[in-house]
């Protein structure tokens, strides 16, 4: 178990490293997605594999007749591990209470769906509720104020924005990481790929609306009139997630077809690099030499 935990640990740093170093600021949303969803399957299966490197090692002349057999009885005391099961123990309480903490939240979001004024929208279905709230999604669930619905009171922008969700499935990439963390708890690393893989949602989401309507100033004033509306919510993706400089820039950004190619290049002898500093395990072969010569 150690030496799983060590080599993904290391897997999910190192790429989870080149993403901030190479991709997040490059317009390759699409591409970006997909690898940080590598990353997490990547990090989950490498330490699995090993690739035998085979090492000779000689070993000193032996005589066979020095060698000498000694018998006796071995007795072997097993002792209770209390570390270990105390351990264990922490271990399965803590994720049995993120794996209720998980499903009441996907029951209260069910509750929701069923509780209030579904509307079917494209190949989406708004839910009207009553609290103010930030338009959000869920699979492919759109939930937004009732009264602002009524009133058109609804950017067209904002319902793309979270059509776009629903459309590329961003839903599915949220609960897969969701239940990474619930099982790897204790590693804060997978905090940080939850943080990436939201903010690269937003950047394809807000990529679509940019694409859509063209008029990225209305776009950015809209997205900091709702910013002071800071809401999250748990298993959705949010319209307010991280509205920082960083969303801003990215839509007046470009990126050469050119520059993007060199950039996924350069990734492959990275992973190609880690793969056998990970995989690579040494397999002795020890030749023995008798005093005859023999080996």
């Amino acid at each position: 178990m150690s030496d799983f935990l060590i080599k993904s640990t290391i897997t999910l740093f190192v790429l989870l490293a080149v993403y901030y170093l190479f991709l997040e600021k490059e317009k390759t949303h699409v591409f970006n997605r997909f690898y940080l969803l590598f990353s997490l399957v990547f990090s989950m299966v490498i330490p699995f594999i090993t690739i035998e490197v085979i090492q000779e090692i000689p070993q000193p002349a032996v005589n066979p007749g020095n060698i000498q057999i000694l018998q006796g009885n071995a007795v072997v005391l097993e002792e209770t591990n209390y570390l270990a099961i105390g351990l264990w123990s922490l271990y399965a309480v803590v994720t049995f209470v993120l794996v209720i903490r998980f499903f009441s939240n996907i029951i209260k979001i069910s509750s929701k769906m069923k509780s209030n004024t579904a509307i079917a929208y494209k190949n989406a279905k708004l839910v009207l509720v009553p609290e103010k709230t930030l338009p959000h999604t869920f699979l492919n669930t759109i939930f937004i104020n009732k009264t602002e619905y009524n009133n058109r009171e609804i950017e067209a922008e904002l319902y793309t924005h979270e059509l776009t969700h629903v459309t590329q499935k961003h839903t599915l990439d949220i609960l897969f990481i969701e239940l990474l963390k619930i099982v790897f708890w204790f590693n804060p690393i997978f905090i940080f790929y939850k943080k990436a893989i939201q903010l690269n949602h937003e950047f394809l989401a807000d990529e679509k609306v940019v694409t859509s309507y063209n008029n990225v100033p209305f776009y950015q004033s809209l997205l900091l009139s709702k910013a002071n509306e800071n809401q999250t919510f748990y298993l959705a993706s949010n319209l307010n997630y991280l509205i920082t400089k960083k969303r801003l820039l990215m839509m007046t950004k470009t990126t050469s077809k050119t520059e993007a190619l060199l950039k996924k290049v350069m990734l492959m002898p990275i992973v190609a690099t880690l793969l056998f500093l990970l995989l690579s395990r040494p397999e002795i072969a020890i030749h023995k030499k008798y005093p005859n010569g023999k080996t």
